[in-house]
């Protein structure tokens, strides 16, 4: 059965709150907070931008999206969802992000409502419910976009009370073979808490990841992304040019320390390396058939897109790839967002998205938990 189309979506209840009593971009603010809470939004806002913009082209090849887009493939905009309006696309609204970055926000709350702590089963039971309802204050009918992989692991009968003893029973029934990038790209927001602490980074990144996707390949891309993130937000003088842009180079072989050690063969580090150092897209095959969500395939797009100067046509050139496209262009978003900063994101793509309001009034509250404001208890009023 088709999943429900999305009802329009309710932003009223969220007019009514309290506004931020600064910007980011308040001078007010120490430079260096300001730089920080900057790169953080644009991981975020990086992450769902990519995400709505991959939508146009997810499940399609190369060759179908460059046809399809080829009037508009400079200058793509969420709009142009129109021109490929299948039963797929019609799930989501206009400039709408998908599961990708739905599932980021499940982890976004656990941080907001655990006041800045990664509580795995709390975010297991919010997966859980999300995948039955969506998010109802945004008027979804379910959760859109499931991946298989998480259907299953959360329809096993131990997922409720030992969620990561139900992954690990499925993915040792699979044959260990399973490593679908749902984890990866649902991940990058836990590079952005307690960044300075890269130990701490590591085993919340680990502990959500257990959750559906206890593969090592899945726990490696995961730490990649999520050190690689909080190095970039760091900004530590081994890392920084004497321009005072990034040495990429040194960021992506330090995140390669972390992620690599949790592989136990040197065919398998080869295969990590590999992905964090692409030569081209090409290489990728990112719509190869019966491939396309493979973890090391969306980390490869990411690290690629890392290394570009233009987030824009990075993104349009991976969307234009095809394949799992809002995966992919998720991940690069929030990597490329958080090395370039929000400004470096499209303006309409950053100000179209349809939630945005809402993201921003979670956003508002994550900055409270980094600051170490106390939070006010929530009420269903």
């Amino acid at each position: 059965m088709a999943t429900p189309d999305r009802r329009p979506r309710n932003l009223n209840r969220l007019a009514a709150s309290s506004p931020r009593k600064f910007h980011p971009y308040s001078k007010q603010i120490r430079k260096g907070v300001n730089e920080t809470f900057d790169r953080i939004y644009a991981c975020v806002y990086g992450h769902c931008a990519g995400d709505a913009v991959g939508l146009l082209t997810e499940t399609l090849s190369k060759s179908e999206a460059r046809k399809r887009y080829r009037e508009v493939y400079k200058n793509l905009e969420f709009i142009h969802k129109k021109i490929v309006s299948d039963v797929h696309r019609r799930k989501w609204l206009i400039g709408e992000w998908t599961d990708e970055s739905d599932m980021m926000i499940l982890i976004l709350q656990t941080i907001i409502m655990n006041k800045g702590e990664v509580k795995p089963r709390y975010f297991a039971r919010c997966l859980m419910e999300w995948a039955e309802k969506g998010f109802p204050e945004l008027d979804d009918v379910c959760g859109n976009g499931l991946c298989p992989q998480i259907k299953a692991v959360i329809s096993h009968p131990q997922f409720s009370e030992e969620p990561q003893k139900a992954s690990e029973i499925l993915w040792r029934d699979s044959g260990k073979l399973t490593a679908t990038n749902s984890a990866l790209s649902r991940t990058a927001i836990l590079g952005t808490l307690k960044y300075n602490a890269i130990g701490t980074v590591i085993k919340n990144t680990l502990d959500i990841c257990n959750i559906t996707h206890p593969d090592p390949r899945c726990r490696a891309s995961c730490v990649a992304l999520t050190t690689t993130i909080a190095i970039l937000i760091q900004r530590n003088d081994r890392q920084i040019k004497k321009s005072g842009s990034y040495n990429v180079e040194a960021v992506v072989d330090e995140s390669f320390i972390y992620a690599s050690k949790l592989l136990g063969t040197y065919e398998e580090v080869k295969e990590l390396k590999r992905a964090m150092h692409p030569s081209s897209l090409k290489e990728l095959k990112l719509d190869e058939p019966g491939r396309a969500n493979y973890t090391y395939k969306t980390l490869g797009a990411g690290y690629w897109a890392l290394r570009q100067k233009n987030f824009r046509e990075a993104i349009q050139d991976i969307v234009l790839e095809g394949g799992d496209a809002d995966a992919n262009a998720a991940v690069a978003g929030a990597l490329l967002g958080c090395k370039l900063g929000l400004g470096a994101i499209p303006r309409s793509w950053r100000e179209n998205l349809a939630h945005k309001e809402w993201l921003d009034s979670l956003m508002d509250r994550y900055f409270d938990i980094h600051e170490g404001r106390h939070l006010k208890k929530e009420t269903t009023l």
